[in-house]
């Protein structure tokens, strides 16, 4: 199909381009298909843009890499290893094979008293740690030695930050411009229509906030100003520019002191001068999470030398506990070989020789599970952990390698006297001496001065304001003295051009909305921390009066199984006795050994839980730590800070530094004793018989009768 030579198969474009647009019907319907073309193709781009580039060019499953950037999608998600160089622990490398049952008895013992232990663990204990292992599975909440000084030295929350808000601030910037303009009049121009001009703008300030809010400034300002205005002829009368360029020197002081919001030494020092509702950083604040930081430090090391004193008395009674199976064990076995020498002779059956020697066997697996544990987990009760068991668990609490070839013995006893606490003095001591209703009462005293300081925020904020300048023109900044204003430096130090003002200032939401919710919030967290108070008190009582009782039962138990394990050895040597003679049963014999046992193991163990029942007692009246003998005090400091130190003491020796005024300022009610009186933990005591020094593990053997 043709029309007028033009065909569809044309090889030529351009002419059938030509052709269509000779013929008046074709020529515009092949416009009209152009612009469509067109249209098409513009629209396709704009959803093209709009699509990719506000999404921020984003997937959403539809995009697919292409095969050659395919490897992206695996290297993005690829579990590396940080390029990090952190050395090993002391001791990890050398920890030597475990003490076990499978190997030879230990070629060294050590003997630790409880004083060592507690002075090797605080050694070794820059993070504190804990037999749940938080430092692995949550090493955020670990406490550590770092913690008070972090705090100390946080930028945003520390003392230091809140007392860098009122350092002197010093700023200052030059600035050069380039003005080319054309003008409509030619007086508003200066004398031209055409202004070609040089500007450059010199600033220097000093300012600070002063303890009362009170916000000092000192300026410099220079401007300098070079343009092509024809200078002034005073022959002619015409005006103009006095010198083809000039300079402007300005000294300003300025002082602006707030009347009712942000007003006052108290607000100052709670919230700091840059203060908003809801978010305060001022002095008292910062140095009250110090404080709170130093109670949860103490707080994790008392914790951590609890656990370390029951660990050693674990220890203890593992030890003792090994000592009565290994007696049980003896007897057993001789038990066991009497009565195969008396099947050997006739004169007694196989089913008493096989009760005798299942009686062994039973004492020796004993002996096994008090040698090495049943279990070494954190879950573990101590009971079940053993001689080795236990001493890992306590090399732990130390900070020591698992094993390094020594086996620890302890080398002190258990308390045997009747110690006796009065419960006024001890519930009194509770509420003052324990370390978490410190730290809760800090807590109380941080939203109490928080709501003095969101109460702040329902004034309106009325500041008056002073400013006072001097002026200085010139046709140089250091020119001669001798030519009328030629230097602006000289010009500004005569005083003849000297400037005021003086105003007050306001703004104030309308309704104060924030400055209400501010104080709202600020009561409820007050009253929050003080139901919590309230009730740390009642559980703290309730803990006091719980390990006061379990003292006493520790006491009383102990002498009940002291007169119980006579009493069975007693029956053990009757009962022996009589069945040499034939006149009872083996099972009486085997019954006696392992009543024998049992009493020696309940009795050393009512030892120990006599001694945890004293440290319990002192946990729970907050004595802990002066019942060890430990006191927290803070490391040495830097060479740099002795020095600092130095100059600080000579520069306020004879000044005192008291902003108080006449508002409530006391916050702390001054530095907290940590050292007890003699008499106040003297109480007096009833000695017990004391238990020998406990034996060494023995390697076990494997008998034959």
């Amino acid at each position: 199909m043709n029309f007028s030579g033009y065909s569809h198969s044309a090889p030529c474009p351009g002419y059938c381009e030509s052709a269509v647009n000779q013929h008046p019907i074709l020529s515009g319907r092949w416009e009209q298909h152009v612009t469509r073309r067109r249209l098409r193709r513009w629209t396709t781009w704009l959803l093209v843009f709009t699509t990719l580039f506000p999404a921020g060019c984003l997937s959403h499953g539809q995009f697919r890499f292409r095969e050659e950037l395919a490897h992206y999608q695996t290297v993005a998600t690829q579990i590396e290893y940080p390029d990090v160089n952190v050395g090993h622990a002391s001791g990890v490398e050398e920890t030597q094979e475990p003490f076990s049952v499978r190997r030879d008895e230990p070629a060294e013992y050590w003997p630790l008293t409880m004083d060592e232990a507690i002075r090797i663990a605080l050694t070794n204990s820059e993070a504190i740690r804990d037999l749940g292992g938080r430092v692995v599975a949550a090493p955020a909440t670990t406490v550590t030695v770092y913690d008070p000084a972090i705090a100390e030295t946080d930028p945003l929350a520390g003392p230091q930050a809140a007392l860098s808000a009122f350092d002197a601030q010093f700023g200052t910037g030059i600035f050069w411009n380039r003005n080319e303009r054309t003008l409509n009049n030619v007086i508003f121009g200066g004398g031209t229509t055409s202004l070609a001009q040089n500007t450059a703008a010199f600033n220097a300030e000093i300012n600070k906030h002063a303890a009362t809010g009170t916000r000092f400034a000192v300026r410099s300002l220079v401007d300098y100003d070079r343009n092509n205005i024809p200078l002034a002829d005073p022959i002619l009368g015409t005006a103009g520019n006095r010198f083809a360029s000039s300079y402007n020197a300005i000294l300003e002081g300025e002082v602006r002191h707030p009347l009712l919001q942000g007003a006052g030494i108290e607000f100052n020092r709670i919230a700091g001068p840059y203060a908003t509702p809801g978010r305060y950083n001022g002095v008292l604040l910062g140095r009250i999470n110090t404080d709170i930081t130093l109670a949860d430090f103490e707080i994790g090391v008392r914790d951590l030398l609890s656990e370390v004193h029951r660990g050693y008395w674990d220890l203890y009674f593992a030890y003792r506990n090994l000592d009565a199976r290994l007696a049980e064990r003896e007897a057993a076995l001789q038990t066991w070989r009497s009565e195969r020498l008396k099947l050997e002779a006739g004169t007694t059956d196989r089913e008493r020789e096989a009760l005798a020697r299942e009686q062994y066997f039973a004492a020796q697996g004993a002996v096994q599970n008090a040698l090495n544990g049943t279990g070494t987990g954190a879950t573990v009760v101590s009971l079940t952990q053993g001689v080795y068991g236990n001493e890992r668990r306590l090399r732990r609490l130390m900070g020591l390698p698992a094993t390094d070839g020594r086996l620890i013995r302890p080398a002190d006893n258990p308390s045997t006297a009747d110690i006796v606490f009065d419960w006024n003095s001890s519930l009194a001591d509770a509420m003052w001496r324990r370390p978490e209703l410190r730290r809760q009462k800090w807590l109380i005293e941080r939203r109490e001065l928080e709501l003095i300081a969101a109460e702040n925020f329902l004034r309106m904020r009325l500041d008056v304001v002073g400013q006072y300048r001097w002026r200085g023109f010139g046709d140089d900044l250091f020119g001669s003295e001798s030519i009328p204003q030629g230097s602006a430096v000289a010009d500004l130090f005569t005083g003849d051009l000297q400037e005021w003002q003086m105003g007050l200032q306001l703004s104030t939401p309308i309704g104060n909305r924030i400055g209400h919710t501010a104080v709202r919030n600020a009561e409820l967290h007050l009253a929050r921390e003080r139901a919590v108070h309230r009730e740390q008190e009642r559980h703290i009582t309730h803990e006091l009066s719980n390990a006061l009782a379990e003292l006493d039962r520790a006491y009383a138990v102990s002498r009940t199984n002291l007169n119980r394990t006579i009493a069975a050895k007693q029956q053990l040597d009757a009962v022996q006795a009589k069945y040499e003679v034939g006149e009872v049963l083996l099972e009486f014999v085997l019954d006696a050994q392992r009543r024998v046992t049992e009493a020696e193991s309940e009795y050393y163990r009512s030892l120990t839980d006599h001694d945890v029942a004293i440290a319990a007692v002192h946990r729970a009246r907050g004595t802990f730590l002066s019942y060890l003998g430990v006191q927290l005090t803070e490391g040495p400091w830097a060479d740099a800070a002795y020095m600092s130190a130095l100059k600080q003491s000579r520069r306020f020796r004879n000044k005192e530094m008291d902003y108080c005024f006449d508002v409530p300022c006391p916050v702390s009610a001054g530095p907290y004793p940590q050292v007890l009186s003699n008499g106040q933990d003297a109480p007096p005591v009833t000695p017990l018989p004391s238990p020998s020094e406990p034996s060494e593990p023995v390697a076990i053997p494997q008998p034959l009768p």
